[in-house]
Parts: structure tokens; C-alpha cells; sequence
């Protein structure tokens, strides 16, 4: 597998409570410097809540809110889960430089976008580089390995993501 997409991912009701808990309400969002590193220009950083890190759940919207989707993902063993805010107005064009969340063999990172804008996610496989637009309960799902960007939103202000890293159930 390169890279799958999957539109309308989540049941309506489970996605509509998502956002309504990351986007519309009081959300607790921590602010990291750098996306990734750049030594080409300068990263304004981005804002993060994480649901699980380190082997801890970090997080007590995990449960509810998180558990569901990895079950839906198979995921078998999590890495790091955490929500993503990027605000349009501290970069240009390109949130991140391009890189692995993590290179660890067999591995997979999916990104759930919860809004709808023209940004998205830019991902390099074979030094070909395509275009995923955000488009609100849409999901990529892609081996952790394959380099990928933040491409930033100029028609909202805002770009809301889930980020999973985790390894799945392999099913024979």
C-alpha cells in the first residue's frame, strides 16, 4: 500500500461530536515550535493536543473519542495520537518541510482531517509528489516511511487534524 483515502470515514453522529469537541468548544491546544525540521526558513510552530505519547494516554478525551477511531483503523499497537490545529496566517504556503513522523518498519500514519479547506497534505513517494485535499471526515492512510507536508489553508484560518501513528492488525 502507497496511500489509501477514504472519504466519510467516521458514522456522522461520531463525527460531528469530534469536531464539535476539537474545533467548537473550549479545547485545551499546547503550543510546539516546529512542525519539522527546516533549516531553510523559518517555522512559526503550530498548536497540538496529544491523546496518547510515550506509551501513556495523555489525554482524557482518549477513551471516548480516540479509542473508537483506532478500532476502526485496526489499529494493534499505538505510537503517538494527537491533534493537530495549524493557523493559516504563520506560514506562507507549506506548514512543514517534508518528513517521516516516524521510520519505523510497518508502521502507518493516517491523518483524519475535520475541516474543510484547500489545504491539505502533500506526499513524496518515487520523488513524485500528490495532493491531498482536506476535506472534513476524510481520512489518509499511508505507510509511516513515506515523507509527507502540511500544505497550510488560505481560505479558512484554521487547518484541524487527527494525526495517528500506529501499527495495524495484520489480518491473513
Amino acid at each position: 500500500m502507497k496511500y489509501e483515502v477514504r472519504k466519510n470515514f467516521l458514522n456522522s453522529l461520531v463525527f460531528l461530536q469530534l469536531q464539535d469537541l476539537i474545533i467548537k468548544n473550549d479545547f485545551p491546544w499546547f503550543k510546539r515550535n516546529y512542525q519539522a525540521p527546516n533549516k531553510n526558513k523559518i517555522d512559526l510552530g503550530y498548536f497540538t493536543h496529544s491523546f496518547y505519547n510515550n506509551n501513556i494516554i495523555t489525554s482524557k478525551y482518549y477513551e471516548f473519542y480516540i479509542l473508537p477511531i483506532l478500532k476502526q483503523l485496526n489499529a494493534r499497537s499505538i505510537i503517538e495520537v494527537r491533534a493537530n490545529l495549524t493557523p493559516s496566517v504563520f506560514y506562507l504556503e507549506r506548514a512543514s518541510a517534508f518528513h517521516c513522523d516516524y521510520k519505523i518498519k510497518s508502521s502507518k500514519t493516517a491523518i483524519l482531517y475535520l475541516n474543510n479547506c484547500n489545504g491539505g497534505t502533500e506526499i513524496k513517494i518515487d520523488n513524485k509528489i500528490e495532493f491531498i485535499k482536506a476535506e472534513e471526515n476524510k481520512i489518509l492512510i499511508f505507510d509511516s516511511d513515506i515523507e509527507h507536508r502540511g500544505v497550510v489553508s488560505k481560505d479558512t484560518d484554521f487547518r484541524y487534524i487527527l494525526n495517528f501513528n500506529y501499527f495495524e492488525n495484520i489480518i491473513e
